[in-house]
């Protein structure tokens, strides 16, 4: 009778497969990401308490003088009136905790790892808060339809106080319709900016405006409309900044279920200061394009 006997492979451990080495590369690799923050469109200002006013004076429609007939009384002109916004800085954070052993043993710097990490952390919140705050001013997006939308957007409801000043912020949806809008000679309206490479400006009309786009992770499309935001965001919103960002970490700390001591952790803790207050409403458009 014929004896069949077992190849030795590399397909079986046992049978020669434990001699075969794995290419396994402990080095991190990132998976490439799109990223942006609202936080450099808005205005910014460090403070140093908890808590504030700024004055301003309000927007009013001056008539001029009125004409005085020769011994007639001088009329009474109205004067400038003023009015304040208020922040209230509040407080938003988290902790991370991570083993001594994988701080020690990773071929990778985990805390420069964890560091980046936290910064995006906070890029997050901060457009969190920009997006909520413009959503809780401008409750009704207004449905601008099309290009002429946009134009009347500028022209009109921004007009010459913020039109010069305005950027269309979008997401990725919204940048596919504009890049495919075209005039009557067959030309794309949305161009790069000579004098600023890797910028984009919509021709709209008689003018060029700016535009930025929000990847659709951080500024998404909800119900088939898609995101424009335009107007002068930095007179529009204002980000107040208590400390910002700040880090500590501790083998000895306790928060929640985590003993950093008798587990062995480290903890990492993340904490910053901030409120987002809008400052003038009528320097921004809160609109939407539906997907068509």
């Amino acid at each position: 009778n014929m004896v069949i006997k077992k190849d030795m492979s590399e397909g079986t451990n046992a049978d020669g497969g434990y001699t075969v080495p794995e290419d396994i590369v402990t080095k991190l690799y990132e998976l490439r990401e799109a990223k942006e923050s609202l936080l450099k469109f808005v205005g910014y200002e460090a403070v140093t308490t908890n808590k504030g006013q700024r004055t301003y004076k309000t927007r009013a429609t001056q008539t001029g003088f009125t004409l005085v007939p020769e011994g007639n009384a001088i009329p009474e002109k109205s004067t400038p009136q003023f009015a304040r916004i208020s922040y209230s800085i509040k407080k938003y954070g988290g902790y991370f905790p991570v083993t001594n052993e994988l701080l020690a043993d990773s071929d990778e710097n985990i805390t420069s790892v964890l560091t980046g990490w936290i910064a995006d952390e906070s890029r997050v919140t901060a457009n969190k808060l920009i997006l909520a705050a413009i959503a809780a001013s401008w409750d009704t997006p207004t449905n601008l339809t099309n290009l002429d939308g946009i134009k009347n957007a500028l022209n009109v409801t921004l007009g010459q106080a913020f039109k010069g000043t305005s950027v269309i912020v979008c997401n990725d949806d919204a940048l596919q319709y504009l890049d495919t809008l075209k005039d009557e000679m067959g030309r794309y309206l949305l161009t790069p900016d000579i004098s600023n490479p890797g910028q984009m400006r919509l021709s709209v009309g008689a003018s060029t405006v700016p535009v930025k786009v929000i990847p659709n992770a951080d500024l998404p499309t909800t119900d088939g409309k898609m995101p424009f935001i335009i107007g002068d965001f930095k007179e529009a919103i204002r980000y107040f900044d208590r400390k910002k960002l700040s880090i500590m970490a501790s083998n000895t700390a306790t928060a929640g279920d985590f003993n950093a001591f008798e587990m062995d952790l480290t903890l990492f803790r993340a904490l910053e200061r901030e409120d987002v207050v809008v400052r003038d409403i009528a320097a921004l458009v809160n609109g939407y394009i539906t997907v068509g």
